[in-house]
């Protein structure tokens, strides 16, 4: 049976209109673009260049709050020596089968989980303002007063949250309860720790916190969280098993030991351990980290050739006026990245993007 010719043609010109409808609604509709991911890093120079400002930044940080993000940084680097302890540190059957599987064990599972912490949440430690405070006093942005204001405090803010975690880790009981081979670890790495001679004991802090300082230059080049993770994590893990000191890991995992039974006293931990790592880890990330940089990309190139040649001499790269020469450096400015931007990888090619 046919529908009624009027009611056909009604019918196919509502059809048509729809039509007409759905075909302009279709023409609005945006395309979806696809993007290929990046893979988001600061170049040398501008990482540098952070790490001044970020020196800037905590030289004018008022003192209780450079102490008090220090406790936070010894509370977060604790817990990752907590740690340590609890996996590395009760494995005794591995370390006599495989003693190299149990030292990559006891790095890769405690402190790179602290630093983390400390870098991504946030926290003053010492060691890594070893660094940052230098960058800014060379290049003029802070002051020698300034950088011995923030070591005292993030140092003495440090100690204090480490001391902390170890007398409410002990309260727990739960090493002395269940954990008998990792109470043996923590009396035996004490008793390591404060063994070693003085000058033996630099070395071993200066190769940390070389490590440790290069960890956290990584973190600061990453502009993403995973980025910041992986640049401290192989430092960080290098260190623990290979058996360098660190001055605020060691504020946790000597004074633990100490506290559940090591025949170490106060001042010994002090003199043997405390003192001579602390030279050691400034020494490091004060000249091999920050002053290296701070010579290849800052202005300590410019005034040493002042300094050592004078006026009418200059060193390669730089001009007479001791600014770099961009026809004689190998780290010309052309292509460089702006200061607060980022490198996109996409297409193998270098193009900023804000971060």
């Amino acid at each position: 049976m046919s529908l009624p010719r009027t009611t056909e043609r009604t019918y196919e010109r509502e059809e048509s209109t729809r039509g007409r409808r759905d075909t302009s609604k279709a023409a609005q509709v945006a395309q979806p673009t696809l993007r290929t991911p990046t893979i988001q890093i600061l170049p040398p120079p501008a990482i540098y260049d952070a790490a001044v400002k970020m020196g800037a930044e905590k030289a004018q940080m008022p003192w209780w709050k450079t102490f008090y993000l220090g406790v936070i940084a010894g509370f977060y680097l604790s817990f990752g020596g907590c740690l340590a302890y609890t996996i590395g540190g009760q494995v005794p059957g591995i370390k006599a089968a495989d003693p190299g599987l149990q030292k990559l064990l006891y790095g890769a599972f405690g402190l790179p989980f602290g630093l983390a912490l400390i870098v991504i949440c946030g926290g003053e430690l010492y060691t890594g303002n070893a660094a940052f405070l230098p960058c800014a006093v060379y290049e003029g942005k802070a002051t020698w007063l300034q950088l011995l204001k923030n070591w005292f405090f993030s140092f003495f803010g440090n100690l204090a949250g480490s001391l902390f975690i170890v007398w409410i880790v002990d309260e727990t009981l739960l090493f002395q309860s269940g954990m008998p081979a990792g109470v043996a670890n923590a009396i035996m790495v004490a008793k390591s720790k404060t063994s070693a001679s003085f000058g033996t004991t630099v070395v071993r802090g200066l190769l940390c916190n070389w490590l440790v300082t290069l960890g956290i230059w990584q973190a600061t080049a990453a502009q993403d969280i995973i980025g910041k993770i992986f640049g401290v994590y192989f430092p960080v893990l290098a260190f623990v098993a290979i058996g360098f000191d660190h001055v605020i890991a060691n504020m946790f995992l000597v004074p633990f030991g100490m506290k559940i039974g090591a025949p170490v006293s106060v001042g010994t931990y002090i003199v043997k351990s405390m003192i001579p790592v602390f030279i050691g880890n400034t020494i490091a990330a004060m000249f091999f980290v920050a002053m290296s940089y701070g010579f290849m990309y800052g202005s300590l190139a410019p005034r040493c050739s002042a300094l050592i040649w004078g006026a009418s001499h200059h060193l390669p790269g730089l001009n007479k006026n001791g600014k770099e020469d961009a026809n004689d450096s190998i780290h010309s400015k052309a292509g460089s990245i702006p200061e607060g931007q980022a490198m996109d990888f996409r297409n193998d090619s270098a193009v900023a993007s804000k971060v």
